[in-house]
């Protein structure tokens, strides 16, 4: 198995024209959320606009954010901490918009597999893919980014799951080596200061920042079937 590390929209069309198992990280904090999501039972079902999310028939739940704040009318905004606590029932549907991760998903459609990564679930995501991948196969790791720049917690997370990856003997791009290099000198102190973080305290997110961080603290492999995130 090969695998890289590709940023946003273009990264992940690219991908999955290519025919690559797309990994999207979204770390503040969609990815992150779908992780609770499918450990709470849920089934996630990604779409790009808020439009589309509002009018989904059938959802028992909406989930949407826009510039981090959640949506008003929604049920609840994107936030981890707020879904942890909700007393949402398994197998209950769920519809999610948010800024970056379900647009970058949307883009990813047409690869054979769509993973959604993040630090809580790094090496559960990379574990799953290395045990369960062809020999062969192309891994494309995505850092969705900030309204198309980049954004580092997205590249950290993306650095513990390609770092896991080649743990279990996957062969890194160049690409991906410098990512895992980036991250290895970036200080955790940053990411809770970054142009994201300081977004989600001015909005009184700041809660959702220590779980966001927190390695491996949802050890779940969010898959996409049929347009729904589901788990193993």
């Amino acid at each position: 198995m090969i695998a890289t590390y590709a940023a946003g929209e273009k990264g992940a069309r690219r991908a999955a024209r290519e025919g690559a198992t797309v990994v999207v990280v979204d770390a503040y904090r969609a990815s992150t959320t779908i992780a609770v999501l499918i450990q709470k039972g849920a089934r996630v079902i990604p779409v790009a606009s808020v439009e589309e999310a509002a009018s989904y028939p059938g959802a028992d739940y909406r989930i949407g954010e826009r510039g981090s704040a959640k949506v008003r009318g929604f049920d609840f905004g994107n936030s981890p901490t707020e879904i942890e606590k909700a007393g949402i029932v398994p197998g209950s549907t769920v519809v999610l918009s948010s800024t970056n991760g379900t647009r970058i998903i949307e883009a990813a459609k047409g690869s054979p597999f769509i993973l959604a990564g993040a630090f809580v679930n790094a090496h559960a995501v990379a574990d799953a893919i290395v045990t369960g991948g062809d020999p062969g196969s192309r891994i494309a790791v995505i850092g969705c980014g900030w309204r198309g720049n980049r954004a580092s917690e997205d590249e950290s997370a993306a650095a513990e799951i390609l770092a896991r990856l080649r743990e279990g003997g996957v062969h890194l791009e160049e690409p991906a080596e410098r990512i895992i290099e980036a991250h290895l000198k970036r200080s955790g102190s940053s990411l809770r200061s970054n142009s994201a973080a300081r977004r989600l305290k001015r909005l009184e997110y700041e809660r959702d920042l220590d779980y966001c961080l927190a390695l491996n603290k949802v050890p779940v492999v969010p898959r996409l079937i049929d347009g729904v995130f589901a788990g193993d």
